[in-house]
């Protein structure tokens, strides 16, 4: 016997639970459909009972109005105004007392002014306010309307009074209420209602015997059986059922059985014949692995393989003599090809002038036992010392272990990475004269500008009055000049400082925020002059910070000079202070140690400056260079003179300074820009961050 797939008797498994959710699904079909139908039958009957009632008492309506009209006619025929009929209100109040669903009855002109108005008793809910509405209404050519009032809805009929001359002479409005139609309507929904239990009861218990008997019964049935099948007993038959489509299943299903049994059966002898099979083609895989191996020890193929290298390719053998050379051998050694195989690999070695010939031999030999080894070959060929570089790996052969030899020439790169190496140095030895230049010439140049300074402010002083305007002014613009070097000079001697690690910090106890405060009140002009704003959000907990307050104003001047510089007129500034949590890395002490060990990080307060402006933005690759020294971002050609003019040029130093002062203070500084755009103005935002505790190196990750 074979059992029905797993998957299959889950599926039968769960019929229990699809025959249980079928008897209620259905259930409630049968429920909602018959609550459907029996209620919209019953709602539809209700409208139509009240439409025919409504019709009905406004027939009533209208013929009342008719017999009032009659009468007054016969009077208006006589000559006589309406409007001087005596008793015509108490025949308004007549003509409505004999039917109880009437309200009242209004007499008005045709202008729509009430005549004559009569109530039925007193309450009636018609107000005088609901009269003036309802007057309204005899302008209306229809012969009844339905009027809403703050006491309720009313339907009003309409009936005019005709005069001798067969013009309208006034209006009859005789109105019953809404609230009666109502109450006849209310009893007949309660018998509906009723109505409606009983028969949904009998209907309801009817379809829910039928479902049980008919439907889920059979399903039952059926369903033991199909899981006494799925569980192997194919002998298990279903009786004949009552239901002609359930009683075709049924059948089907004992047919299913019995070619389940006989497909067991062939399935076992299939079984059979795929164990022979499988013996069959593990003998046919024993035969190709033989095959294959007699494949690798074909010598042809692999020296065809190793002929279309494109380096020289030698294999030896464990004497290291050699086996199989490639025709790149001979090109690079400038040997013949005929006269390589068979030679011990010193005698190569010998013919090529190589050096360090014992040590490549002890190479060899150790390589025979090892994965990979690489060594560098110089030898002579074309009458030129070239270099190679020599990968040796061992290979075997059936019993035999080969070594490969892999001689690719490098001399062309060694020549590259040696010139590069030159220019590096060159390049090293420029940048430490640049520096000593920079250093000497800013020193040199300090003595002659402080005479030239002196004897300026000594004419604009002591001797402006015996000079001319012209010349005053000529020495004026010399002292600006000069102030404007000694400016350059000083930004050089402090440069040269920095990196020389030279300059000297009178720390103290500072107000961070205040410091901030003083620099922009300091720059406060060049603000206005460029018509930009400036704002501070300053943190209120910031700590007093241990700084050298003369660097730290000279830092943040240089920073918010930039963002004036770079910013159109009309931009805006922003500087934020905010007390930070850093990662605080290893000491400088122990920094190799990193990457061995696992180092644990502890947290620790810094101090964070932002400064954040509006402007033209700074390109990805120009946000690190910028701190270097005498670098300008951009174009040159489109830098303007001017100290604080829309991106005037300078020397390059003042982020220079900036990095150092910030860096000597044991904090960082970066740059953050999304590019540089001149029309978009995507802006700035420089990160000055100062740890508290500056005997370590601190990482710039915030929490």
């Amino acid at each position: 016997m074979v059992d029905l797939p797993s998957q299959f008797i889950i599926e039968l498994q769960s019929l229990g639970l699809m025959k249980q959710s079928l008897e209620k699904r259905i259930t409630v079909f049968a429920f909602v459909i018959l609550s459907m139908t029996i209620m919209a039958s019953t709602a539809m009957e209700i409208i139509a009972i009240r439409k025919d009632y409504i019709k009905d008492i406004q027939l009533r309506s209208e013929t009342i109005g008719t017999s009032l009209k009659t009468s007054i006619e016969k009077v208006l025929a006589l000559g006589i105004k309406i409007s001087d009929i005596n008793g015509l209100g108490e025949k308004c109040r007549e003509s409505i007392q004999p039917d109880p669903d009437m309200a009242y009855c209004i007499i008005t002109d045709v202008n729509g002014a009430i005549l004559f108005f009569s109530e039925k008793q007193p309450g009636d809910p018609v107000t005088t306010k609901d009269l003036l509405l309802l007057s309204k209404t005899s302008q209306n050519k229809n012969s009844s309307a339905q009027l809403s009032t703050n006491r309720g809805n009313y339907f009003d009929t309409l009936t005019p009074i005709l005069s001798f001359d067969s013009s309208t002479a006034a209006n009859i409005h005789i109105g019953f209420p809404e609230s009666t139609i109502d109450k006849k309507v209310q009893a007949i929904v309660m018998r509906s209602v009723l109505v409606f239990l009983v028969f949904f009861s009998i209907s309801f218990a009817t379809v829910v015997i039928f479902v049980k008997k008919c439907i889920i019964a059979p399903i039952s049935t059926l369903l033991d059986s199909v899981i006494k099948i799925s569980q192997g007993n194919y002998d298990s038959k279903i009786e004949q059922l009552t239901i002609l489509e359930f009683d075709e299943l049924a059948q089907n299903i004992n047919q299913m059985s019995d070619s389940l049994e006989s497909r067991g059966k062939e399935l076992k002898k299939n079984y059979d014949e795929l164990t022979s099979t499988h013996s069959h083609l593990h003998n046919s895989y024993l035969q190709l692995e033989a095959l294959s191996l007699e494949l690798e020890k074909s010598k042809e193929l692999f020296k065809k393989i190793i002929e279309e290298s494109g380096d020289a390719i030698l294999i030896i053998d464990k004497s290291e003599h050699v086996l199989i050379a490639n025709k790149m051998v001979g090109e690079l050694f400038d040997l013949s090809p005929e006269s390589i195989p068979g030679q011990h690999i010193s005698s190569i070695m010998l013919a090529i002038q190589s050096e360090n010939i014992s040590h490549l031999l002890n190479s060899i030999n150790r390589a025979f036992d090892k994965p990979t080894i690489s060594e560098e070959i110089v030898f002579t060929s074309h009458q030129q010392l070239r270099t190679g570089r020599l990968d040796m790996s061992s290979i075997s052969q059936g019993d035999k272990n080969l070594l490969q030899l892999v001689i690719r020439d490098i001399t062309r790169e060694r020549k590259i990475i040696t010139n590069l190496e030159e220019s590096a140095a060159g390049l090293t030895r420029l940048n430490k004269m640049k520096d000593s230049f920079l250093g000497l010439a800013s020193h040199e140049l300090k003595t002659p500008l402080t005479v030239i300074l002196g004897y300026a402010e000594l004419l604009q002083n002591d001797m402006k009055d015996q000079m001319s305007e012209n010349a005053l002014e000529m020495v004026t613009n010399i002292s600006n000049a000069a102030m404007r070097l000694d400016g350059i000079i000083k930004d050089m001697i402090d440069v040269s400082m920095l990196d020389q690690n030279q300059i000297g910090l009178k720390r103290a106890k500072l107000d961070l925020n205040e410091l901030i405060e003083s620099t922009v009140r300091e720059l406060k002009f060049f603000f206005a002059l460029r018509k930009q704003d400036v704002y501070l959000n300053l943190s209120s907990n910031l700590p007093m910070y241990d700084g050298d307050k003369l660097r730290l104003t000279q830092m943040l001047t240089n920073i918010m000079g930039n963002a004036i510089k770079f910013t159109p007129d009309g931009g805006k500034v922003t500087v934020t202070t905010t007390l930070q949590k850093v990662i605080q890395g290893c000491s400088s002490d122990n920094v190799s140690e990193i990457g061995s060990t696992q180092v644990t990080k502890r947290y620790q307060d810094a101090i964070q400056i932002t400064i954040t402006d509006t402007g033209i933005g700074i390109n990805k690759d120009d946000q690190v260079r910028i701190f270097e020294k005498f670098y300008e971002a951009g174009n040159i050609e489109e830098h303007s003179t001017g100290k604080v003019a829309f991106k005037s040029r300078g020397t390059g130093l003042g982020l220079s300074i900036a990095k150092g002062i910030a860096e000597v203070h044991g904090g960082q500084i970066w740059v953050e820009s999304a590019g540089h755009d001149q029309n978009t103005l995507p802006g700035s935002i420089f990160y000055i961050l100062l740890p508290l505790e500056t005997d370590r190196i601190f990482e710039n990750i915030m929490l």
